[in-house]
């Protein structure tokens, strides 16, 4: 597995090595560490974002903690910072969209829209998760970000047969189309079998 090397897809550098890297989120051993990773900073935002977010809080609020929503009342649900935005975390820890279930964080955006409560699944960040799309000028680059918190996801990945550009298709489809997806997804495969 070659890393740092990239392969243009459209106006976009992916990571050569995308369709190669064994990986399946495994959120019962890993716990959903995605959504607790410690820092002032949660979910990153993109464009158009804040107001999606804006737009969903009062559905998605009785889904959460006491804790979190005593702090979206006091600071906001977003930050902005270097200006750039986020979603606020609870005191440097989980975002404040967390809800806890038998010890696994998950979301609760995506929760209120898998229950049909709202046409917004979650950040873009999060649904492209351990991809990150990273821009330098006007170059746009797709590069895998490893956490060590999500190794059980390799070999969940290796046993499922599903690579980590697999993992995310419904996030790069939502960012780029799925014509995009279709193209990365053979040109990254077919250079994996060189």
């Amino acid at each position: 597995m070659s890393r740092g090397h990239f392969l243009p897809v459209g106006d976009v550098l992916v990571e050569s090595s995308l369709a190669e890297v064994p990986f399946a989120c495994d959120v019962e051993r890993c716990g959903g560490a995605c959504c607790t990773v410690p820092g002032a900073e949660g979910a990153p935002l993109v464009e158009g974002e804040r107001s999606l977010l804006e737009e969903v809080l009062p559905v998605v609020m009785p889904f959460l903690s006491a804790e979190a929503q005593e702090v979206i009342r006091r600071q906001g649900a977003v930050l902005e910072r270097s200006g750039r935005v986020f979603t606020r975390c609870v005191e440097e820890g989980p975002c404040v969209f967390v809800v806890w279930e038998r010890g696994i964080a998950r979301c609760a955006l995506q929760r209120a829209y898998e229950m049909g409560l709202t046409r917004w699944c979650k950040p873009l960040s999060c649904q492209l998760f351990p991809l990150r799309l990273r821009q330098h000028g006007e170059q746009r680059f797709l590069v895998f970000d490893p956490f060590p918190e999500c190794a059980p996801a390799y070999g969940n990945g290796r046993r499922l047969g599903v690579s980590v550009l697999e993992m995310v298709r419904q996030g790069l489809e939502r960012a780029f189309g799925e014509e995009w997806y279709e193209k990365a997804s053979r040109e990254l495969s077919q250079r994996a079998r060189r």
